[in-house]
């Protein structure tokens, strides 16, 4: 094959890619939940500004909110989030413009203390509705994970419905909502994917774990679940702890594949798995161990294959980042020659098109991308403004927020402003034009 065809066959390659993974909700001003539905860590945000004066972006807020590492939801002029104080857990709304709190709901008597002080899971902002999975377990056993599921009114944060019996939410794996139904990952080998009425918390279906996923305890991992169509086979992705992936018939809970990885990492698949077109992007690292793999998605009559593309034991093997892919560029963490390293790879076939390799980066960091720019966070827990392109690492601004970061939540962008999820701290930033 010649360059030039090369060339025509990459282009066609993204061309499907492309047209075929659009944001599954949300709009400039709105983020719904922190990843979208394909789990591409790409927010839909316009209208950023480029550079940076020298003291940083303008910041509008700083608020001490309470432990935590859930993600924040935004609406409107509210801001929805989890938190943790004085040992129970609480769903907050904030003012956006203000960081004021409009309304604050007790969720669970007690608090979280498995890997990170208070609640890790995202909310989920639908309508007038919010959606928020505080932390428990069963019989105070960190390896058993039964999260309640809460469905509030997003006004005032009073409770629409909640369960926890029949279905629960695992820790740190933000549920989904497609149209009508919202998908749980949950806790326990018979309740590892149930299909909710989003409206009543009627259960439609549930579906077990019928595969050895290597521990005797079984509960979904930390990456959240991610919705993908092959062929018009509708699936839900459920990363199973600690070494099982499988694919769930959206409509009927059909188990439609498994897929094991060649060794699996400590604490599971913790970056969500990516969904562009027909292909999945799948990373971890964690115990000694990291990986990369893309795999490209067959459709088979009624059901999916899953088919190994390519994979790397270094390049893009993030702990807790899910890649962010734009224009078939791969933006997200991985081992470089002596140090570990911010990196672009190409999604067609996985080759490094540039890294950055110095003391600012470690695979347990965190970065955004948003209208082709990046917004990254080093070892020295300064936030970093990039170009999000192809051709090499370009830095247009840098500013240390003064808050303990801990293990970094994403950076997320709504409006024009920018929240960091610090260990007790929220802090907005205007990025984009006033």
């Amino acid at each position: 094959m010649t360059d030039m065809q090369k060339n025509q066959t990459t282009c066609r390659i993204l061309a499907v890619l492309l047209l075929a993974s659009p944001w599954a909700a949300g709009t400039d001003n709105e983020l719904p939940r922190f990843l979208p539905n394909n789990g591409n860590n790409v927010h839909p945000a316009t209208g950023l500004l480029r550079s940076w004066p020298a003291g940083g972006p303008r910041e509008l807020w700083r608020m001490k909110i309470g432990s935590g590492k859930s993600a924040v939801a935004v609406g409107g002029n509210r801001v929805y989030t989890l938190v943790e104080t004085d040992k129970k857990q609480y769903a907050i709304c904030l003012d956006a413009s203000t960081g004021a709190t409009i309304w604050k709901q007790l969720l669970v008597p007690k608090g979280n203390h498995h890997v990170v002080k208070g609640p890790v899971n995202g909310p989920l902002l639908d309508g007038d509705r919010l959606y928020v999975f505080p932390y428990d377990c069963e019989n105070d056993d960190m390896w058993e994970p039964r999260c309640p599921c809460f469905c509030l009114r997003a006004a005032d944060g009073t409770t629409i419905w909640s369960e926890q019996k029949r279905f629960n939410c695992s820790e740190g794996s933000t549920p989904l909502i497609v149209r009508g139904t919202l998908y749980v990952g949950g806790g326990g080998r018979e309740n590892i994917l149930a299909a909710v009425d989003k409206f009543t918390g009627k259960l439609l279906w549930k579906v077990a774990e019928d595969n050895d996923a290597g521990h005797k305890h079984v509960y979904v991992c930390g990456a959240s679940l991610t919705y993908q169509e092959i062929g018009g086979v509708p699936q839900v992705i459920v990363p199973v702890f600690r070494n099982d992936v499988m694919g769930v018939h959206a409509q009927t809970g059909r188990v439609l594949w498994h897929w094991k990885l060649e060794r699996a990492t400590s604490s599971g698949m913790v970056p969500t798995p990516v969904a562009m077109g027909s292909r999945l992007f799948l990373s971890a690292c964690q115990g000694g161990t990291g990986y990369s793999q893309c795999l490209e998605m067959k459709a088979e009559g009624d059901t999916i294959r899953p088919q190994l593309i390519y994979m790397d034991p270094k390049i893009q093997c993030n702990m807790y980042h899910t890649p962010s892919i734009l224009d078939g560029a791969v933006f997200g963490f991985g081992a470089g020659r002596e140090h570990d390293a911010l990196q672009c790879t190409a999604l067609e076939d996985g080759h490094l098109l540039w890294q950055q390799e110095n003391d600012d980066w470690k695979s347990d960091r965190q970065l955004t991308v948003a209208d082709g720019l990046m917004f990254a966070i080093t070892k020295k827990q300064e936030l970093v403004l990039l170009e999000a392109g192809r051709g090499g690492y370009k830095e247009l601004g840098r500013v240390a927020p003064g808050i303990e970061l801990g293990l970094p939540q994403q950076p997320m962008i709504a409006g024009g402003r920018l929240y960091l999820r610090g260990d007790d701290t929220l802090l907005c930033y205007q990025v984009g034009a006033d």
